[in-house]
């Protein structure tokens, strides 16, 4: 079962959408130092603010990684954004969700198009002879994903489910504000103070204890 990891900036104000992007590079960072994988569930660049961003992840290790990090994350930063404003902690929320997207009732089987490529970019004979990468589309909305990240095509068939998931869930916030699901409430739950690391100044860097 895939895990899903959630920065957000809850509420908070644009110093917060500023760090989630910062915070989500020096996870990733951490993830590869471990050996795990960390792959976005949206397949953009980053952006320079966001509310929040998730990945998927996985890998040997991975609870005590995940232990190091789910919790509150402050950030200690004199913003440029507002110079004379007094405030310099800034606060986002690090979550793990275990979910498994087959089980969500959003995806019937008869409901997706599924295809599949070679993938491309490196990878040598691997890359040019197999059909890895691949391509969902969700019949009822035509929203399309893909992913190649990966080399295997079941693992890349999991990837994309995820962003499909990620997908439809955007599409049905946006038409059902209201319609608020455990994973999207957590961003509105993000609790300052007790914060389980500390980050200080850009680029950001841990403050030790």
């Amino acid at each position: 079962m895939p895990t899903i990891l959630q920065i957000s900036a809850g509420q908070g104000p644009a110093e917060c959408r500023v760090f989630v992007p910062l915070l989500a590079e020096i996870i990733r960072r951490e993830a590869g130092e471990r050996g795990l994988s960390c792959l976005p569930l949206t397949a953009t660049s980053p952006p320079k603010e966001a509310g929040s961003l998730r990945f998927s992840v996985k890998g040997e290790g991975f609870d005590a990684f995940r232990s190091g990090w789910e919790g509150t994350v402050k950030w200690i930063w004199q913003s440029t954004l507002r110079p004379r404003w007094p405030r310099k902690n800034w606060f986002v929320k690090v979550t793990f969700f275990d979910f498994s997207p087959e089980d969500s009732g959003r995806l019937a089987p008869a409901d997706l198009r599924i295809e599949t490529c070679r993938a491309s970019g490196p990878g040598g004979q691997h890359v040019n002879t197999t059909d890895t990468a691949v391509r969902i589309v969700h019949l009822p909305t035509q929203v399309a994903v893909t992913a190649s990240e990966e080399r295997s095509q079941t693992r890349n068939r999991a990837l994309a489910l995820l962003r499909l998931h990620e997908k439809l869930h955007l599409l049905a916030d946006a038409r059902h504000a209201s319609e608020k699901e455990e994973m999207w409430l957590d961003h509105y739950r993000l609790e300052r103070g007790g914060a389980l690391r500390t980050f200080r100044g850009l680029p950001p860097v841990e403050v030790r204890s």
